[in-house]
């Protein structure tokens, strides 16, 4: 076998990853921002250097589908090889069938697909899987599960030997409705990623080896939201046309420094859970939420008590009571026969191009909420309530056939890691506005708090 001379001068982002690689801590890395900043081809250099450098390594490589990582991925660890003097049947060999890259010293590159299948929603695919370390393209198409189970087969082949840590290097673009918005940028941003994480921004600025009209190029084919999210690397953007609620707007929301409604009105509503799954209960003022109380005792007489003892404590007038009064929630009806019952495949109240009542509830709530009218002056539960509202999304045009409607629950579960819960307390409020008629921002008078 001939000497093979490696001649790689990494970008400075791409030395912070060999060198974040190399560290003691550092197990989860997130590499994303922007498209042009020299990602693939880096963990490309990083899986091909690691494979010659350690006799027998396995490396996982991973995106949500297997013929895109093919398409993309794989062509840049080919185009490592080349440009390395790496040749085919001599140095390595490349088995598309098999999903596998397989090195003269026996180290392999393992492609694996992480897209969630119905028949297999635990990944058990994957679990028998021995890997020395995990590299994920595209991170952020991938269901939330099959990261983290992919993740648990890092640290299992060759790690004692060769001193590689069991680590995942996950690159991304920007994408405000996927779990690593929620997960890695905000709390990057805010300063509290846990000591383990890393999360390294790159821009196209980044990578001086870019064609002089590869950026050019872009802007002229890119919307306004593209542009701002694929090379400027924005996260906050709504990047998702089927999402209810932008980012900005939520988080204008929790700005109560000037009220549009002049309304005082004690209300109440409630989503209603005595199993699983926990009660959450929503004080408002008007349309603004006062309060949030979360009951998880799942005994049908402690959830009518809370009820009652809120009521009599915010000045609640049975009437001004709603809950979700589908499965068990029916069987409040006895008890607070005046409130307002929420039959989520009911029948709508206002606009009749919507599939189901919870559907219009929850757009009415986005409506009020983009006029600014909708706000929540309590910090409880702010996180669970951002982290739900970016699930919240309605069927593509493309699945529609007659009326708009929410995507299924079970998704919603599926992308959250849970029910949506405080959304859907927040939403069952909107019957009260549903019932007494269309408000809108020309109606009510600004009032500073």
């Amino acid at each position: 076998m001939s000497n093979i001379v490696i001649d790689f001068k990494p970008t400075v982002k791409q030395k912070h990853i060999f060198d974040l690689f190399n560290d003691k801590e550092t197990t989860e890395i997130i590499w994303g921002g922007a498209v042009g900043g020299g990602k693939s081809y880096a963990l490309g250099a990083l899986m091909v250097m690691k494979c010659l450098q350690h006799a027998g390594v396995r490396i996982g490589l991973a995106r949500n589908n297997i013929t895109t990582l093919k398409k993309t991925t794989v062509v840049s660890v080919m185009e490592v090889l080349s440009h390395w003097g790496l040749k085919p049947d001599e140095h390595y060999n490349y088995n598309s069938q098999a999903g596998i890259i397989k090195f003269f010293n026996e180290s392999e590159i393992v492609l694996q697909e992480l897209q969630y299948v119905p028949s297999d929603p635990q990944y058990a695919r994957l679990g028998g899987l021995l890997l020395t370390f995990v590299v994920i393209d595209e991170v952020q198409e991938c269901d939330e599960r099959g990261k983290a189970i992919f993740q648990t087969r890092a640290g299992r082949w060759m790690n004692k030997e060769t001193g590689i840590k069991p680590i995942l290097i996950g690159t991304c673009n920007p994408s405000k409705s996927s779990f690593i918005f929620r997960d890695y940028y905000v709390p990057y941003k805010e300063g509290r990623l846990k000591s383990f994480q890393q999360f390294v921004q790159v821009l196209p600025t980044d990578n001086p080896h870019l064609p002089e009209d590869y950026i050019s190029n872009l802007e002229r084919t890119l919307t306004l939201n593209e542009r701002k999210r694929l090379l400027q690397g924005q996260w906050e953007l709504n990047d998702d046309e089927t999402s209810l609620f932008k980012y900005s707007t939520l988080e204008n929301a929790y700005d109560t420094s000037i009220a549009l409604s002049d309304d005082k009105t004690m209300r109440m509503s409630c989503d209603i859970a005595f199993t699983n799954d926990k009660c959450v209960f929503v004080i408002w003022r008007g349309l603004t939420v006062v309060d949030i109380i979360v009951n998880n005792n799942d005994d049908n007489n402690t959830v009518i008590d809370t009820i009652t003892n809120l009521a009599k404590k915010h000045l609640v007038s049975p009437t001004n009571i709603s809950f979700d009064a589908d499965g068990v929630g029916k069987y409040l009806r006895q008890h607070f026969p005046s409130a307002k019952e929420i039959h989520n495949n009911g029948k709508t109240h206002q606009n009749h191009g919507y599939k189901n009542l919870k559907t219009e509830l929850y757009f009415k709530l986005s409506e009020l909420m983009d006029k600014g009218i909708v706000k929540i002056s309590t910090d409880k539960y702010k996180k669970e309530i951002g982290e739900e509202a970016s699930v919240i999304k309605h069927k593509s045009k493309e699945s529609l056939e007659n009326k708009i409607e929410l995507i299924t629950k079970a998704l919603m579960k599926r992308e959250l890691g849970r029910s949506p819960d405080f959304m859907d307390a927040i939403a069952y409020g909107m019957i009260f506005q549903l019932t007494h008629g269309t408000m809108t921002a020309d109606s009510f008078s600004f009032n500073l708090i």
